[in-house]
């Protein structure tokens, strides 16, 4: 039986989320922490609408097992998305009897991580924020909105015992606004890089099978876009370049896993253009991902605002060279996408900068085997170790010394 301290942990969280339950699991498990996860909304769970897809549909992965969780009750309307989609007034009461050490609150896009501030305050419970953003849009802002913006953040930043910080771009959103970069915790938006390169292994073994099966042609080099077909994501320049290096490969093709509001005006392009391999495949569950990425040559993540990009740790896993938009939040000093060593960095809308990386790695099959290598060499320091790692570390900050110590000797 364990004679280290356990820190009484909560966790505030709009929903379930598939990338955060195997963090979950991670941390409940650990004798030093005992975790309760405090939902606003059960949506994601169980089968839904998500109008962005679509489609009505449930993740076939398990996302409440393995930790404790209460589902409270949420005044707002989840499938909405907006500031009060997510409103919890009875975070108050579950943090406070609770007799919590300590409580990561998810975000400040929503009206229950505000209460769960506000709670966490008057009842004296160290809180660590954990978001995403970064400095990329900030200066798009009206003046008056970035005024205000800058001095509630600030606050909110202030008062927290310490910042879990996702990559470099938002560790230095956070500089920005005047926290201590001793007060930061690399703690990654990570995916299980086991289970992706694991199921991508197998499934690369069957590649002619798998190819076959979505009416690929084996011979045709595959660039792949996975995620919602909508305005913000610009799936449009994918095809864009793609048709502009056609004369060059003739046997280079697209492939878009997902759906949403542009997959009509993504098939008429293509018709348009007379483009051939072009391949919708529509929303992909997260246990076909694997397979989709094993039969893929590299991936691209096109977006003009991405925190993110949950699909690039996927690809790096499965071991693809990535292309992605300088307004998406994985690339900068020792982040995941690293120019020249496992992919490239292009400015966003710049379709003629796109179809010249996506060239490059089309006409050179060691190249792409060189930097699909470097990927799997580099996600290996974006898991979910990793989290574990730097959320006890924050802990350690806080003044949980001894258990994060025990931790991280063990």
């Amino acid at each position: 039986m364990s004679s280290r301290p356990t820190i009484k942990l909560a966790v505030v969280i709009s929903h379930p989320i598939q990338y955060f339950a195997p963090l979950f699991k991670r941390l409940a498990g650990l004798a030093e922490i005992d975790l309760t996860v405090l939902y606003s909304s059960s949506i994601g769970a169980s089968r839904y609408r998500d109008p962005a897809f679509g489609t009505t549909f449930a993740w076939d992965l398990p996302l409440l097992d393995g930790y404790v969780h209460k589902v409270m009750h949420n005044l707002g309307r989840a499938q909405r998305n907006r500031f009060f989609s997510y409103t919890s007034p009875a975070v108050f009461g579950e943090l406070w009897r609770g007799r919590y050490d300590a409580v990561i609150v998810f975000g400040w896009g929503d009206a229950t991580s505000w209460c769960a501030l506000a709670a966490a305050r008057l009842g004296r419970i160290p809180y660590l924020l954990y978001g995403d953003t970064n400095p990329l849009y900030e200066a798009e802002k009206p003046p008056l909105k970035r005024f205000v913006r800058a001095r509630v953040l600030g606050r909110m930043f202030k008062g927290a015992a310490a910042i879990l910080a996702t990559g470099s771009l938002n560790r230095e959103f956070y500089r920005s606004h005047g926290v201590p970069m001793d007060k930061c915790f690399n703690v990654p938006l990570a995916v299980d890089n086991g289970y992706f390169e694991e199921r991508a292994a197998i499934a690369q073994e069957r590649r002619e099978e798998v190819r076959k099966r979505y009416s690929i042609p084996l011979k045709c080099v595959l660039v792949l876009f996975v995620g919602k077909l909508e305005t913000h994501k610009r799936p449009q320049d994918v095809l864009t370049a793609v048709a502009a290096l056609r004369a060059r490969f003739k046997w280079l093709g697209a492939a878009f896993a997902g759906d949403g509001e542009l997959k009509g005006a993504l098939e008429a392009k293509a018709a348009r253009q007379g483009l051939k391999d072009i391949f919708f495949l529509g929303f992909r569950n997260q246990s076909e991902l694997p397979e989709i990425y094993a039969i893929a040559d590299m991936l691209v993540l096109p977006s003009a605002s991405e925190a993110r990009g949950l699909v690039v740790n996927e690809a790096m896993a499965c071991g693809l060279p990535v292309i992605v938009s300088d307004r998406t939040g994985v690339w900068g000093e020792g982040d995941m996408v690293r120019a020249g060593e496992n992919g490239f960095v292009y400015p966003c809308g710049d379709t003629f900068a796109l179809a010249g990386m996506v060239g490059r790695l089309a006409g050179d099959s060691k190249l792409r085997e060189r930097m699909g290598q470097r990927s799997r060499e580099i996600i290996q320091e974006f898991g979910y170790d990793s989290c574990v790692l730097g959320i006890l570390e924050a802990l350690t900050h806080v003044g949980y010394r001894r258990v994060a110590k025990a931790w991280v000797c063990s």
